[in-house]
């Protein structure tokens, strides 16, 4: 597989400027920022934890244009919330293109009327498949980053959050800017699923479950009935997988394929923006952490997840030894604020979430269009 071109990530920039909400970077070359401030966070986090700068976006062959976010409630304490999420989470520009330059492969499937993007191979020319050489070469120890009990709620809670999206056309259209975000998780934890040494229900489907949750973002999603009834058939193909059976009629998949060819980069750091929302924004002493530890151990593996993503081929940063020596300590630190959290150890967690934010700000510093 051809490595995409990077030469716009290569130019280093002197200054910037922090943006309003402090939007994660994580590494900071992906296009995932929004103008809101995020919801106040305890006051003990903030001084010890500062927020991370807003990320470049590179540009792009269509502009996208805004869109307004969905409206806001709010919770208890007075803050905008949106389906349980800070409302600072969500993006004025969602389907904006952030992240590699590169397209999901769209998948063909019965009903759908998502067109497959293919351009057919020149005559005579041998199709090499580097899907199970990608695969292999990863070395990714999921079963360490990414435990499969772990995995497995994470893919619950992007099931429900369909479940919910997907009941009608009127909550589809509330809320189809943001399931991209979700869908793109959910095909990248299905290829993760299926390379990982431990078993869950729907592993041997997984490959399927891939290629139903990639279809979401093989075209932007679109407001309306038609756009609606479009997804309805690969959601309830994703339901029956996520139920232990295999749907009828399902397109033939490869068993294994770069997780770049089914998730954006951008949509990922999407994700993983607004999983280090939620731990800026609710762990910021030791009580909340005792409080919260389950949740922040689920985010914590999912942010370490992602920051080994988008180091394999694919994603084009897989041979850059200076953007490895940012996205490597990233994923140690979110590892390492796993077993804080395990042990009620508020100190290392912080120290970790500092780490995180080192590593966006020195990523960002190299690394822009």
């Amino acid at each position: 597989m051809n490595k995409p071109s990077r030469h716009w990530y290569r130019k280093p920039i002197h200054s910037f400027s922090l943006a309003a909400g402090a939007l994660l970077t994580l590494f900071l070359f992906t296009g995932c920022g929004g103008n809101d401030a995020p919801a106040p966070a305890p006051a003990q986090q903030q001084a010890q934890t500062p927020a991370p700068a807003a990320p470049a976006t590179p540009q792009v062959a269509q502009s996208t244009p805004a869109e307004s976010k969905p409206a806001p409630a709010e919770d208890s304490d007075g803050r905008k919330m949106i389906d349980g999420i800070p409302y600072d989470v969500w993006f004025d520009n969602p389907l904006a293109v952030a992240g590699n330059n590169q397209s999901v492969q769209p998948v063909a499937l019965p009903g759908n009327n998502v067109a497959a993007n293919t351009t057919p191979a020149p005559a005579g020319e041998m199709k090499t498949d580097t899907a199970e050489a990608s695969a292999a070469g990863s070395g990714a120890d999921w079963k360490t980053i990414m435990p499969m009990p772990i995995l497995e709620s994470q893919v619950k809670d992007i099931r429900n959050r369909l479940t919910k999206n997907m009941q009608s056309v009127g909550t589809y259209n509330t809320s189809y800017l943001e399931i991209p975000t979700f869908t793109a998780t959910l095909a990248a934890l299905a290829e993760v699923a299926n390379q990982h040494s431990e078993d869950v229900g729907w592993k041997k489907n997984a490959k399927y479950l891939r290629e139903l949750a990639a279809s979401f973002t093989a075209e932007p999603l679109m407001r309306g009935a038609k756009s609606y009834r479009a997804m309805q058939i690969p959601y309830e193909q994703i339901i029956v997988i996520l139920n232990g059976s295999a749907p009828a009629g399902l397109p033939e998949a490869d068993d294994k394929k770069p997780i770049a060819e089914v998730a954006s980069m951008g949509d990922l750091m999407k994700r993983a923006d607004i999983a280090y929302k939620w731990l800026k924004s609710n762990v910021g002493s030791a009580d909340a952490l005792k409080a919260e530890k389950e949740k922040v151990i689920e985010e914590a593996h999912l942010l370490a997840a992602i920051s080994k993503i988008i180091t394999l081929e694919g994603y084009g940063y897989f041979d850059d030894k200076g953007f490895l020596g940012h996205a490597n300590p990233m994923q140690e630190a979110c590892l390492k604020m796993v077993e804080a959290a395990k042990n009620d150890n508020f100190q290392e967690f912080d120290q970790g979430m500092s780490r995180v934010y080192k590593s966006c700000t020195e990523c960002h510093s190299e690394y822009k269009e």
